[in-house]
Formats: structure tokens, C-alpha cells, sequence
């Protein structure tokens, strides 16, 4: 079993350089469900996984943050070992009603990336099934 440092590495990948996290927040699947994920004997087609924000990136969001994510497109690696980093849309504010933070998605739809501020969280979604239809 991975430590859960060495998990939280792994599972940023996904996210943009810039997106700077503490650590993956565990639900009650607990570090086992969260190494099934990062590390499958089967391909999971769909999943969530939560990761802390940092302080410094929370503080960013706060000031000014269309110019802190206007740099945030790209994810720091690919998924496959010589994968390229995914790419995402530009950023967009989440609708009026809903949590204060930002939401965009994978330039082919399986992903979505929310960042919530106020709770001090990003969720990293996907669903391979979804493409175009994922987010509305």
C-alpha cells in the first residue's frame, strides 16, 4: 500500500501547475479506495477525487482570481506515461446560486475541475463515458 503522500503526488498530476494542494481529502472509501484508484487492476470509467487546496492557492483565488487561473489550462502530466498533460477550457465562475469557485472541463468533456475557495477544495471529476455532455 502507498503512503498517503506518495498517493496525493500521483493523483495531482491531474491538476494544473498552479493549483498547488496539501493533500487528497479521503471520504469513507478511505486510502485503500483512493490507491484502486491511482493505482487499478482494472480501468475505473468514472470517479471523483478531492484534494485540499493550499493556503497560498486559497489567498490567490481571494485576490484576484481570473488572473491567477488565466495560466491554469494545462495539467502538470499526463495520465498515460508518455501521455500528454490534459488540457483544459478557460475557467469560468460557477452559476449565481450555487458555491462560490470556479469550474472548468477537459477540452474533450470527460473532465471536470471545480475549485471551491471557501471550502478549501478542488474536485477532480471524470467520466469516460460522458465526452461533450459532461458539464452544461
Amino acid at each position: 500500500m502507498l503512503d498517503l503522500a506518495t498517493l496525493h503526488r500521483r493523483a495531482c498530476r491531474v491538476l494544473p501547475p498552479r493549483i498547488d494542494t496539501c493533500r487528497v481529502v479521503l471520504d469513507v472509501a478511505g486510502e485503500a479506495g483512493l490507491t484502486a484508484l491511482l493505482l487499478p487492476l482494472r480501468h475505473r470509467h468514472r470517479g471523483t477525487i478531492a484534494f485540499e487546496l493550499s493556503s497560498s492557492t486559497r489567498q490567490a483565488l481571494d485576490a484576484c482570481p481570473r488572473v491567477f487561473l488565466q495560466d491554469a489550462c494545462v495539467a502538470r502530466e499526463g495520465l498515460a506515461r508518455h501521455g500528454a498533460p490534459l488540457a483544459y477550457e478557460p475557467w469560468r465562475p460557477l452559476p449565481q446560486g450555487s458555491s462560490n469557485g470556479f469550474i472548468t472541463r477537459s477540452r474533450d468533456g470527460r473532465v471536470r475541475l471545480q475549485l471551491d475557495p471557501a471550502r478549501g477544495l478542488a474536485l477532480y471529476a471524470w467520466d469516460d463515458h460522458r465526452g461533450d455532455t459532461f458539464i452544461h
